[in-house]
């Protein structure tokens, strides 16, 4: 397990930023700066410092030295961040000198779990660290934030102390049963115990389950064949994942890739061009697989070459996807003069009942736009649909994990077999099933957690963190 009396130091930035930032906890911190930074400090209040910290022997980097004492800090002990600029190497030598004069790196979530062990946060806190730092869209960045904020730490604690109560009042009553004293009759403890049964499926019924919004938003790139779906996929993600050509059904296969919006990430994929009859077997199941992918799409991003005579077909294979969210544009805007460009246009609107955009992946103009309305149309359509994302946004309770949902759940069932025993007569079975149940809800924020839990819960983060 954590070894509190330890001095830890580890990278606590992207390795691949040239601004570094390492960190330090523990209280041999203001020791281990008086050897590597300079000015010296003495150590006796926190602020900032500008210096230089010892790399290697005659060999000083400029730093900045933001102090904190314990027990104000993140993890209630001393730390230390030294920020600078610097490539790997440098930063490697810098943690060298660090473990050279008795500084022990740090597992992985060693600093959050300081901060735990030293009463800093609850364990649902200390989770939720996590959850924002590995958040990949806005959704779960919200329901980590709503976890963070410690509502779900103080729902349990005001549940737990009523167990405990009813508990000991019950007990009590075992243990004075040859007297004549009742200290809690079977019709208030079953009333009791149903009111906190029903608070438990209130706070499940009210929370934001991380499973519903761990799936990433799906966009779809649609249209005919050579219609630069596959430029466009490679522009949007900034790599090249679709290979592209000026053959028609260069793409047979689904691809897929992640795409950074404002809010968030979503799936990006592009899939086989689509014609209006297929002509043989490797057609038609190509068809097939891509209508089926469209169609579960949250948002279709329907191409069609605005350099063409005709959009007849075009139209024609746009009526066989079924999603109500389309975004349609019009590629290659390269190949036209502008003049022409903005005939083209205004003929495609008329023809398909709605606006284009116009792209031109060669000359690098309109994606951005097309980010931002993919963006927005996920958004739309998440509200109109009452989807999960959009529900979260609205829900006033906390965020929970697996870990969380099932220990409440665990809590529901005891609580409910608990009562069947008082109605029975069986106060000692109740009482055993009361205990349980107590135990399941002090385990989401702190009491009584196993040593292995622990380190499945800390050992998920990264290390600095």
């Amino acid at each position: 397990m954590y070894e509190l009396l330890d001095t830890i130091v580890a990278i606590s930035s992207p390795i691949s930023e040239k601004r570094v930032i390492v960190r330090l906890s523990g209280g041999g911190v203001i020791d281990a700066l008086k050897q590597v930074f300079r000015p010296e400090i003495s150590g006796d209040k926190a602020g900032i410092f500008k210096g230089e910290i010892a790399v290697d022997d005659g060999f000083e980097i400029e730093a900045v030295l933001y102090l904190f004492l314990g027990p104000g800090s993140y993890t209630g002990e001393t730390v230390a961040e030294i920020h600078t600029y610097s490539n790997r190497s440098v930063t490697e030598a810098m943690m060298g000198k660090f473990l050279g004069i008795g500084v022990r790196l740090a597992r992985a979530g060693e600093f959050t779990a300081r901060a735990y062990l030293n009463g800093k946060i609850d364990l649902s806190q200390a989770e939720a660290v996590n959850e924002i730092i590995a958040s990949s869209n806005r959704y779960q960045l919200l329901a980590a934030e709503k976890l963070l904020s410690g509502k779900l730490a103080q729902a349990t604690e005001r549940v737990g102390g009523e167990l405990m109560d009813i508990l000991s009042l019950i007990e009590a009553g075992m243990d004075f049963s040859g007297e004549d004293i009742e200290f809690i009759s079977a019709g208030d403890a079953v009333a009791r115990l149903g009111g906190i049964k029903v608070q438990l499926e209130e706070l499940l019924a009210g929370s934001i389950s991380y499973e519903s919004v761990i799936d990433l938003p799906c966009v779809g790139i649609a249209g005919a064949t050579n219609a630069g779906k596959s430029s466009l996929l490679n522009e949007l993600l900034g790599k090249q994942r679709s290979i592209v050509s000026d053959e028609h059904k260069t793409t047979r296969d689904i691809l897929t890739g992640t795409i950074d919006l404002p809010s968030g990430k979503a799936v990006l994929f592009d899939c086989a061009g689509l014609i209006e009859e297929s002509r043989g077997i490797l057609d038609e199941l190509s068809q097939r697989r891509a209508i089926e992918s469209l169609n579960r799409a949250d948002v279709v991003v329907f191409c069609v070459d605005v350099s063409k005579a005709s959009w007849a077909e075009d139209l024609a294979i746009r009526k066989l996807i079924k999603p109500e969210v389309f975004i349609l544009i019009a590629t290659k805007a390269d190949c036209v003069t502008k003049e022409k460009l903005a005939e083209k246009i205004s003929s495609l609107n008329k023809l398909f009942g709605a606006d284009f955009l116009a792209i031109s992946v060669k000359e690098n103009f309109g994606t951005e736009k097309l980010r931002d309305s993919i963006d927005e149309k996920i958004l739309e359509h998440d509200r109109v649909e009452g989807g999960n994302f959009s529900e979260s946004l609205g829900v006033s309770g906390p965020g929970l994990t697996v870990r969380h949902r099932q220990a409440v759940s665990d809590a529901i069932e005891n609580i409910s077999e608990s009562i069947v025993e008082i109605e029975s007569g069986n106060d000692e079975v109740a009482a055993m099933m009361l205990r349980n149940g107590y135990q399941s809800i002090s385990n989401i924020s702190q009491e009584n957690i196993d040593e292995q839990i622990l380190e499945n819960i800390f050992g998920r983060f990264c290390v600095g963190k």
